[in-house]
């Protein structure tokens, strides 16, 4: 009986430590993206692990991004205070900011829940809705400095939030999801 009880014992572990659930790390936030192209029927959908894209974008150099970092190209006699924006953003009490309505399209902002939504509804063109939700712990991860914004430590701010959908567009063209997992 013990000789069976040790088999059966060892077979289970077995299948457990063999199993894909015993390699998942459940501390790896993944960066999902799923584009569906309507005319051509071109599907994409990207899965990443979170920090390979953050691998990535802090090595990558080219011609307005360097290191993680985008450059705003803004004029130099533009002045804008961005970490006082961000942080009057951050500090506002919820509510509706901006409802936009007119032929073209409806805008409304609002902030809610710890969560900026901004949702687009063109009524002309490519007939596109646009959902955007920005969790106000993102304000935290902009940083901005010489007209450039750490898109890095943006994303790197991503494994705090919890999962789900931070940007939804449907449209008659494409459609697009962001989500986090």
């Amino acid at each position: 009986y013990d000789m069976k009880k040790t088999v059966l014992t060892l077979i289970v572990l077995a299948a457990f430590a063999w199993s894909p659930q015993a390699f998942a790390d459940d501390a790896t936030r993944w960066v999902n993206v799923h584009v569906t192209e309507n005319s051509s029927g071109t599907n994409v959908e990207v899965h990443l692990p979170l920090n390979l894209v953050l691998t990535v974008l802090r090595n990558v150099n080219v011609e307005n991004f360097r290191g993680g970092h985008v450059d705003l190209e803004f004029d130099d006699d533009m002045d804008i205070n961005f970490p006082e924006i961000m942080a009057a953003i951050k500090d506002a009490p919820d509510g509706k900011f901006v409802t936009v309505t007119s032929e073209e399209a409806d805008v409304n902002v609002r902030k809610e829940g710890g969560s900026i939504y901004v949702h687009v509804d063109q009524k002309e063109d490519e007939m596109a809705k646009v959902d955007v939700t920005v969790p106000v712990q993102l304000v935290d991860a902009l940083s901005f400095e010489d007209n450039t914004i750490d898109v890095a430590a943006l994303l790197e701010s991503f494994d705090q939030l919890p999962n789900g959908e931070l940007v939804k567009v449907t449209s008659s063209d494409a459609n697009v999801r962001v989500w986090i997992e």
